[in-house]
């Protein structure tokens, strides 16, 4: 095969595997907001989200075993790891921008502030040297951002997580051929 050609089928496994690892984004997000009705949910959102990233080195490892030939560069097992995250971070910013701008309707935001009214809260953000009004400046710039702002907020922190991420992962994969 030509090198474009390789390059062709890597960007289309990457484009599947991204689709399934931002599809684990979206439900960990969606437990995340289910937290907030039963704090079990916590734990289901941290293990979606750590088994994200297993399940995409898992991807790349299938990726080098069985259409690379069994050897992967560290460059082009980086160049994949990269482009999964990129595209898991596009559907992940879409599916936010979906809740924030249609289902959301306030509700993250007075969770939060429900909780800066809390005592245990204050007692915290005193052992901590904050007040309750500087929590209040947060959570009233939080409520004047608007959804786009926030999925683009999150897409960027997405593309850097997949970036130092990509990292470890392409050393873990990388394996030369003999």
């Amino acid at each position: 095969m030509s090198i474009r050609e390789d390059y062709e089928q890597l960007k289309a496994y990457a484009r599947t595997d991204g689709a399934i690892v931002g599809g684990l984004w979206i439900l960990s997000f969606a437990f995340f907001i289910g937290e907030f009705y039963n704090p079990l949910f916590g734990f289901a959102m941290m293990f979606v989200g750590v088994f994200s990233l297993v399940f995409a080195a898992m991807r790349l490892k299938r990726y080098r075993d069985n259409v690379a030939g069994g050897a992967i560069t560290f460059g082009r097992g980086l160049l994949y790891s990269m482009l999964v995250y990129f595209y898991a971070a596009l559907l992940m910013a879409a599916g936010q921008f979906v809740y924030f701008q249609f289902i959301d309707g306030g509700f993250l935001v007075s969770q939060y502030a429900g909780m800066v009214t809390s005592p245990e809260y204050k007692a915290m953000l005193s052992a901590y040297g904050a007040t309750t009004d500087d929590m209040q400046v947060l959570i009233d710039n939080l409520s004047a951002l608007r959804p786009i702002d926030i999925a683009l907020q999150f897409f960027t922190a997405n593309i850097i997580l997949g970036f130092f991420v990509s990292l470890p992962i392409a050393v873990m994969m990388k394996k030369v051929r003999r």
